[in-house]
């Protein structure tokens, strides 16, 4: 590189003198001499070093220009002489000055100047190479905006760094508040992306709300962060559209069951005093005979008759579900006021005429009530609802009282056939195949309980499954199961996938068991755990921890029944899973309700933007089959292809032997 250097000084009347003795330290540098103040100005630009004498007259003029065009100046001035001003650009050369002095000078300048032109060619090569990504990216000093990138101007409709730095006063006013996203309400957002992922809300060009995550990079030479925005607006709009589908009915917009379910599960402050359970009676026949047009309209007038008189009362809910029923939940301890407010619904529903097309469609309601501290209230208000209907009954209240006898009787019949069962070893396992909806083949298995009875019958796990967990025996049947598969598998060609819940996690001997049976039959990349996320999971941190501890050791992991009302998906989102098997309650009816296909595939849209693979339980028929390929679901489960079987012998479905 060349250096341009001037002297500006009176008392210098040596030029060809210096030169003579300088050109062989600095070469590749012009020397020239002025005090003509305006040229000076003038060339300034051109200029890459000057020498200043503090005695010309307006030398403080030469001085700011130099500073304004980033050129060094270093001022000739006798000792204890400073100008009130700071800057990286000014240095002070003190009088009696030599040649040497100024060689000293130039020659320590030149390197100067060299680095500054390398680091302005790395500062151009990594804006170019940053411009070409094309994500949003931002630099700062922790307070103010110093680069953008291209994409991030676009972002926030500006033009340039000055109009982003007006625009937000703080940094971290880009981000808006928005539902489980980062606000910087105390402007440590920086500190915050060093320790954890942030997901942030932006609001773009056209008003819409745009979902991030924050990486930071440290550059240390200059004390700045680069911050790349990585954009998960697909995933969030997924997930919302998803959450939409499962906890909303399609036809009257009211929250269904799975949101009652959810509600009930992550909220530890609500507590129901007592659920009503609302049916229409004969509503099939109103269907059969009004048309489907006619049931739909009074699904969506009944629900909104219903609302109405409940809003006056707080604590009251109204939930629609399936078919044509509908829930009230009471949060408060008031049962006259709730039977009242029940009666009140039976008796103006009953009032009320409908009008279809022609038609005045009367209906009547029947009821079911739970007020049971001790039992489910969901189950024990269907309880009542059924019994009324049986009866001929308006509505029926459920009182622990009614069931509590029968409830004492099962158990005890159920403890006894499992302590049996331990005893014979008559817990089996049996095996249903999953089919690859693209080749046809049988790549995996799952593997089923099954209890033999003592007169060899083979009772399924809907008998005892509960009882084993109110025994404490649920983690024993669980170990069972895994060491018989375990060695069922060990010289077959599949892979296999067993059940455990979150009792077993939590049980602390339960991961040593696991790793013992791994290093025994040496089958970690043959195995899949599929996990139920239901209400009993009271620590995700614990299940997390668990989860990656499995996949260290080569394993891989399923989430069961997704789509359920226990579906959590902010935690899917931290869960190292390799599958997700979607619930059978919305497989099943695919065919045949369009909100249960509308679930299926936005939950296949959202698994493979996470790249999991998905599989389809409760496949029973080549309908359901069809569908599920049609949606891109990679696994299909069911018995249009097997029920489950004592020997998994099965290789693959070409021929269409099913």
């Amino acid at each position: 590189m060349r250096l341009d250097v001037l002297i500006a000084d009176k008392e210098f009347s040596s030029l060809n003198n210096f030169d003579s003795n300088s050109n062989k330290k600095l070469k590749n540098t012009t020397i020239n001499f002025s005090i003509n103040n305006s040229k000076i100005i003038n060339d300034i630009k051109q200029l890459d070093l000057i020498f200043l004498s503090t005695e010309l007259d307006n030398y403080e003029d030469i001085l700011n220009s130099s500073i304004e065009n980033n050129t060094y100046v270093i001022l000739l001035t006798d000792n204890n002489h400073r100008v009130n001003k700071e800057s990286k650009y000014i240095d002070y050369l003190y009088r009696p000055i030599n040649t040497n002095s100024y060689t000293y000078k130039i020659e320590h300048y030149t390197n100067i100047l060299k680095q500054d032109m390398l680091l302005k060619q790395e500062q151009e090569v990594s804006n170019s190479i940053i411009n070409n990504i094309t994500n949003p990216i931002f630099s700062t000093d922790g307070e103010k905006v110093v680069f953008a990138n291209d994409y991030f101007y676009k972002l926030t409709n500006c033009h340039s760094i000055e109009t982003i730095n007006r625009k937000y006063l703080e940094i971290g006013d880009i981000f808006i508040e928005h539902e489980n996203c980062f606000t910087n309400l105390n402007n440590d957002w920086l500190d915050k992306c060093s320790q954890e992922t942030l997901n942030v809300c932006i609001m773009n060009q056209e008003n819409e709300n745009k979902f991030f995550t924050l990486q930071k990079i440290k550059l240390t030479h200059n004390s700045t962060d680069i911050i790349l925005l990585n954009d998960i607006s697909h995933e969030i709009n997924h997930k919302k559209e998803l959450y939409t589908l499962l906890y909303t009915d399609n036809l009257t917009n009211l929250p269904n069951r799975a949101k009652l379910i959810k509600e009930l599960q992550n909220d530890e402050n609500l507590v129901l005093s007592s659920i009503c359970i609302l049916d229409i009676n004969s509503f099939k026949e109103i269907n059969d005979f009004y048309g489907h047009k006619a049931g739909d309209l009074i699904l969506i007038e009944l629900g909104k008759l219903i609302k109405k008189n409940i809003e006056e009362y707080k604590s009251l809910k109204l939930y629609k579900f399936p078919s044509d029923t509908y829930c009230i939940t009471n949060t408060e301890n008031n049962k006259k006021e709730f039977l009242k407010t029940i009666e009140n619904i039976l008796e103006v529903s009953y009032k009320t005429v409908f009008n279809f097309d022609q038609y005045e469609i009367d209906i009547r309601l029947t009821a079911g009530m739970s007020f049971s501290n001790k039992n489910n209230k969901l189950i024990t208000a269907d309880i009542a609802l059924q019994t009324a209907k049986k009866d001929h009954k308006d509505f029926m209240i459920f009182y622990d009282e009614l069931d509590k006898f029968q409830e004492y009787e099962n158990n005890m019949l159920w403890t006894k056939k499992l302590k049996s069962a331990f005893n014979r070893d008559n817990i089996e396992v049996y095996f249903q195949p999953l089919i690859n909806n693209r080749t046809l083949k049988v790549d995996k298995y799952e593997c089923l309980v099954r209890l033999i009875d003592e007169d060899g019958k083979v009772v399924a796990p809907f008998f005892f499954l509960d009882i084993s967990k109110k025994s404490n025996q649920y983690t024993k049947l669980t170990k069972i199961v895994i060491e018989k598969s375990f060695k069922k598998f060990k010289n077959l060609p599949f892979e296999f996938s067993v059940n455990i819940s979150y009792e077993d996690i939590e049980d602390p001997e339960f991961l040593v068991f696991i790793k013992e049976m791994i290093k025994e039959y040496d089958l970690a990349e043959k195995v899949v755990f599929e996990i139920l996320e239901d209400e009993n999971v009271k620590n995700y941190s614990l299940l997390i921890l668990f989860i990656d501890e499995i996949k260290a050791l080569g394993c891989k992991v399923a989430i069961d029944d997704f789509g359920s009302g226990y579906s959590n998906f902010e935690h899917l989102l931290k869960m190292n899973v390799d599958y997700l098997k979607i619930d059978a309650s919305l497989i099943k009816n695919i065919a045949t309700d369009e909100n249960s296909y509308k679930i299926t595939k936005t939950i296949v849209e959202f698994a493979k933007s996470l790249n999991l693979q998905t599989i389809a339980e409760y496949v029973e028929n080549k309908e359901i089959f069809e569908l599920t390929k049609e949606l891109g679901v990679d696994y299909s489960q069911g018995y249009y292809f097997s029920a489950p079987i004592a020997n998994p012998e099965l290789v693959d479905f070409k021929n269409g032997d099913k």
